[in-house]
Protein backbone atom coordinates (compact mmCIF):
# COMPACT_ATOMS: atom_id res chain seq x y z
CA UNK A 1 0.00 0.00 0.00
CA UNK A 2 1.36 3.40 -1.00
CA UNK A 3 0.80 6.19 1.51
CA UNK A 4 0.83 9.75 0.26
CA UNK A 5 -0.48 11.42 3.41
CA UNK A 6 -1.13 10.78 7.08
CA UNK A 7 -4.57 9.54 8.00
CA UNK A 8 -7.01 11.86 9.76
CA UNK A 9 -6.50 10.20 13.15
CA UNK A 10 -2.75 10.68 12.97
CA UNK A 11 -3.18 14.32 11.97
CA UNK A 12 -5.57 14.89 14.88
CA UNK A 13 -3.14 13.32 17.34
CA UNK A 14 -0.20 15.32 16.03
CA UNK A 15 -2.22 18.54 16.28
CA UNK A 16 -2.73 17.91 20.00
CA UNK A 17 0.81 16.86 20.90
CA UNK A 18 2.41 19.60 18.79
CA UNK A 19 0.59 22.32 20.73
CA UNK A 20 3.10 23.45 23.37
CA UNK A 21 0.49 24.26 26.03
CA UNK A 22 -1.59 21.14 25.44
CA UNK A 23 1.54 19.04 25.89
CA UNK A 24 2.70 20.88 29.02
CA UNK A 25 -0.75 20.71 30.59
CA UNK A 26 -1.05 17.00 29.85
CA UNK A 27 2.40 16.37 31.33
CA UNK A 28 1.57 18.36 34.49
CA UNK A 29 -1.79 16.77 35.27
CA UNK A 30 -2.44 13.31 36.71
CA UNK A 31 -5.44 11.12 37.47
CA UNK A 32 -5.94 13.07 40.73
CA UNK A 33 -7.86 16.35 40.85
CA UNK A 34 -5.56 19.36 40.71
CA UNK A 35 -6.57 22.89 41.69
CA UNK A 36 -6.42 25.50 38.95
CA UNK A 37 -4.08 27.79 40.90
CA UNK A 38 -1.62 24.96 41.52
CA UNK A 39 -1.55 24.22 37.81
CA UNK A 40 -1.27 27.96 37.07
CA UNK A 41 1.78 28.20 39.35
CA UNK A 42 3.42 25.13 37.79
CA UNK A 43 3.04 26.38 34.21
CA UNK A 44 5.14 29.47 33.60
CA UNK A 45 4.55 31.75 30.63
CA UNK A 46 0.87 31.16 29.95
CA UNK A 47 -1.74 33.72 30.91
CA UNK A 48 -4.61 32.76 33.19
CA UNK A 49 -7.07 33.30 30.33
CA UNK A 50 -5.11 31.11 27.91
CA UNK A 51 -4.69 28.38 30.51
CA UNK A 52 -8.44 28.34 31.10
CA UNK A 53 -9.01 28.26 27.34
CA UNK A 54 -6.57 25.37 26.80
CA UNK A 55 -8.09 23.40 29.69
CA UNK A 56 -11.55 23.91 28.20
CA UNK A 57 -10.32 22.75 24.78
CA UNK A 58 -8.66 19.68 26.31
CA UNK A 59 -11.94 18.97 28.09
CA UNK A 60 -13.82 19.18 24.78
CA UNK A 61 -11.31 16.72 23.32
CA UNK A 62 -12.08 14.31 26.17
CA UNK A 63 -8.56 14.48 27.61
CA UNK A 64 -9.22 16.49 30.78
CA UNK A 65 -12.07 16.22 33.31
CA UNK A 66 -13.16 19.44 35.05
CA UNK A 67 -15.03 19.92 38.31
CA UNK A 68 -15.27 23.30 40.05
CA UNK A 69 -11.89 24.60 38.83
CA UNK A 70 -10.22 21.29 39.59
CA UNK A 71 -8.75 19.27 36.75
CA UNK A 72 -7.52 15.74 36.14
CA UNK A 73 -6.68 13.56 33.18
CA UNK A 74 -9.28 11.24 31.71
CA UNK A 75 -8.20 7.76 30.60
CA UNK A 76 -7.56 9.14 27.11
CA UNK A 77 -5.57 11.98 28.66
CA UNK A 78 -3.48 9.49 30.64
CA UNK A 79 -2.86 7.50 27.46
CA UNK A 80 -1.72 10.61 25.60
CA UNK A 81 0.43 11.65 28.58
CA UNK A 82 2.23 8.29 28.40
CA UNK A 83 2.80 8.80 24.67
CA UNK A 84 4.29 12.25 25.37
CA UNK A 85 6.53 10.78 28.08
CA UNK A 86 7.70 8.06 25.68
CA UNK A 87 8.30 10.63 22.93
CA UNK A 88 10.35 12.76 25.33
CA UNK A 89 12.46 9.76 26.37
CA UNK A 90 13.03 8.85 22.72
CA UNK A 91 14.06 12.43 21.95
CA UNK A 92 16.49 12.45 24.87
CA UNK A 93 18.09 9.24 23.60
CA UNK A 94 18.40 10.68 20.09
CA UNK A 95 20.03 13.86 21.40
CA UNK A 96 22.49 11.86 23.50
CA UNK A 97 23.38 9.71 20.52
CA UNK A 98 23.70 12.74 18.24
CA UNK A 99 26.02 14.52 20.68
CA UNK A 100 28.14 11.39 21.05
CA UNK A 101 28.44 11.02 17.26
CA UNK A 102 29.32 14.71 16.91
CA UNK A 103 32.05 14.43 19.55
CA UNK A 104 33.37 11.26 17.93
CA UNK A 105 33.74 12.97 14.54
CA UNK A 106 35.47 16.03 16.01
CA UNK A 107 38.21 14.24 17.94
Amino acid sequence: MVMRDLNIGTKAGLAVISDKWYALILLNLSDQLEEFMTLRTDLRGISTFNLLLKLQELGELGLVYTKDYHYRLTLDGQYLQQMLTNLSAWGDRQLTRSVALHQEHHQ
